[in-house]
């Protein structure tokens, strides 16, 4: 009897799991359908089975490896960190000046207190210190370039002559050994550029380049202004296009440091149809007024002799301007060079005497206070340091006011050039990364030049251009004020 009760009950259990096997291959069926099977199942034991099998592939349970193919849009995710460079390439000294942790630039400045005293200057540009180390520590709290902090040197000199710009130029590069350089050397001290981008091999951004100091140069060069060739030639342009060019007599008068251009720029106008009556270079230095006005004695009665009715002053303008007042010569006045024109105009020169002089230019003072966004930036950055500090409309000064605007405005694009190129040049910064982002780097903005570019061949960063006419009833010493529409010059 335990025997055959045994196999009843081994029976039993195999004929409850062939149910079980039924039930379970047809899920979509429901719950409610399941008794019914379970009377007839004993009747065809055989192909009920097969159905679960067939089904059994096609179960979702194995089908849930679906999760398994996440991995396949993790490539998506995956990418994302390598836009931050500090996970990718580690941070490291790269080259002279720059560590894993920071980059040291020399920027120096004029001395325009001595400017002062000396006359070439109305008054004094504030705390040009206290601008730059604004700029720099606002880029540092930014996040710095590419992750390292900024950190400025800061030197200035005399321009009237070379010597404090070369020893300028050894300490920051010899002594400090520093990345680049920003602003460089302007006026009399401009050769002293070669002693950064030649002899010393540092970058600079700033300084006025020129094709003979260029082919000295052994390290990138590049600045926030425009080329006199450009320049002038952009002022012929605008001017012919005005009706204002044909029929004019032209005397052309460069004066020291501009006398190796003045060949081109006679050669540029006759591009534009017109030939000049008079084509001369004074030999005097800036700083020697008594110089200065003796030779213009004499060229002012071989300008009245040429017949003239137009002067085309190329370089510094004071000489000529207050000279053109001295020696009773009625003629219209031009400048390739707007540099010492506006607020800028020098303390020897009656503002009365300039009105009307002819330029071109990129933004004035009075539109980049009021409407540049990329000027605002620098702005902000002095202001919120410093807000001690009042940085006046240009147009609102009353004279001897120092000459905030025109540092912060002049700083202010060298470190905008700067920080776009060096981040542009990614982690690796080196001299030839920063080429290869000169090179690249194409059209862009920076204060006071709604239109800039750079370029392999193009190392003057201005395509910003409108005439500009100096009215000596604004601001303490008179303003330039457009005339024209800006235009965009860019190549």
């Amino acid at each position: 009897m335990l025997t055959k009760k045994m196999r009843w009950l081994i029976a039993m259990l195999m004929a409850l799991a062939m149910i079980a096997a039924a039930c379970g291959g047809n899920d979509d069926e429901g719950d409610a359908d399941a008794p019914a099977p379970a009377t007839e199942a004993p009747a065809e034991p055989e192909p009920e089975p097969e159905a679960p099998e067939e089904a059994a592939p096609a179960e979702p349970e194995p089908e849930p490896e679906a999760p398994e193919e996440t991995p396949e849009e993790e490539p998506e995710f995956q990418p994302a960190p390598t836009e931050e460079p500090e996970p990718e390439i580690e941070l490291t000294a790269t080259w002279r000046g720059v560590t894993a942790d920071t980059i040291t630039i020399g920027v120096t400045h004029l001395d325009i207190e001595q400017l002062v005293e000396l006359g070439f200057s109305p008054a004094t540009w504030g705390d040009q210190e206290l601008v730059i180390r604004a700029l720099a520590d606002d880029i540092n709290e930014r996040g710095g370039i590419n992750g390292r902090r900024v950190e400025v040197l800061v030197d200035k000199y005399n321009p009237i002559g070379a010597t404090e710009a070369e020893a300028a130029c050894l300490r920051l590069t010899e002594d400090n050994e520093v990345f680049a350089i920003l602003f460089g050397f302007l006026g009399p001290a401009e050769v002293a550029n070669t002693c950064i981008v030649g002899t010393q091999e540092t970058i600079l951004v700033g300084g006025t380049i020129t094709a003979e100091r260029l082919a000295e140069a052994r390290a990138p060069w590049v600045n926030e202004r425009v080329t006199r060739e450009v320049s002038t030639g952009a002022l012929f342009t605008l001017l012919e296009a005005e009706g204002m060019l044909q029929g004019r007599s032209i005397a052309i008068v460069a004066d020291l440091s501009a006398a190796p251009q003045l060949e081109e720029v006679g050669g540029l106008l006759r591009e534009h149809g017109v030939e000049p009556v008079l084509e001369v270079a004074t030999s005097s230095q800036v700083a020697d007024l008594i110089a200065q006005n003796q030779e213009w004695a004499a060229l002012s009665e071989r300008i009245r002799a040429a017949g003239t009715d137009t002067l085309l002053l190329v370089g510094n303008v004071s000489a000529g301007i207050s000279n053109a007042a001295l020696n009773g010569l009625e003629v219209d006045i031009w400048a390739t060079d707007a540099s010492g024109l506006g607020s800028n105009i020098g303390a020897n020169v009656e503002p009365e005497d300039a009105r009307g002089v002819i330029t071109v230019g990129a933004m004035t003072g009075a539109q980049i206070y009021e409407t540049d966004p990329r000027f605002k930036e620098c702005l902000d950055a002095v202001t919120s340091r410093h807000p001690e500090v009042e940085i006046k409309h240009p147009d609102t000064l009353e004279e001897g006011e120092p000459l905030w605007f025109t540092s912060l405005s002049g700083h202010c694009r060298f470190f905008q050039i700067f920080e776009l190129l060096a981040t542009a040049a990614g982690p690796i910064l080196t001299h030839e990364t920063f080429s290869e982002a000169i090179a690249n780097i194409g059209e862009f903005s920076i204060a006071g030049q709604p239109y800039a570019s750079l370029g392999a061949d193009k190392l003057s960063s201005n395509d910003s251009f409108q005439l500009l006419e100096q009215d000596p009833d604004r601001g303490a010493r008179g303003q330039l004020v457009p005339i024209g529409p800006m235009r965009d010059a860019t190549p």
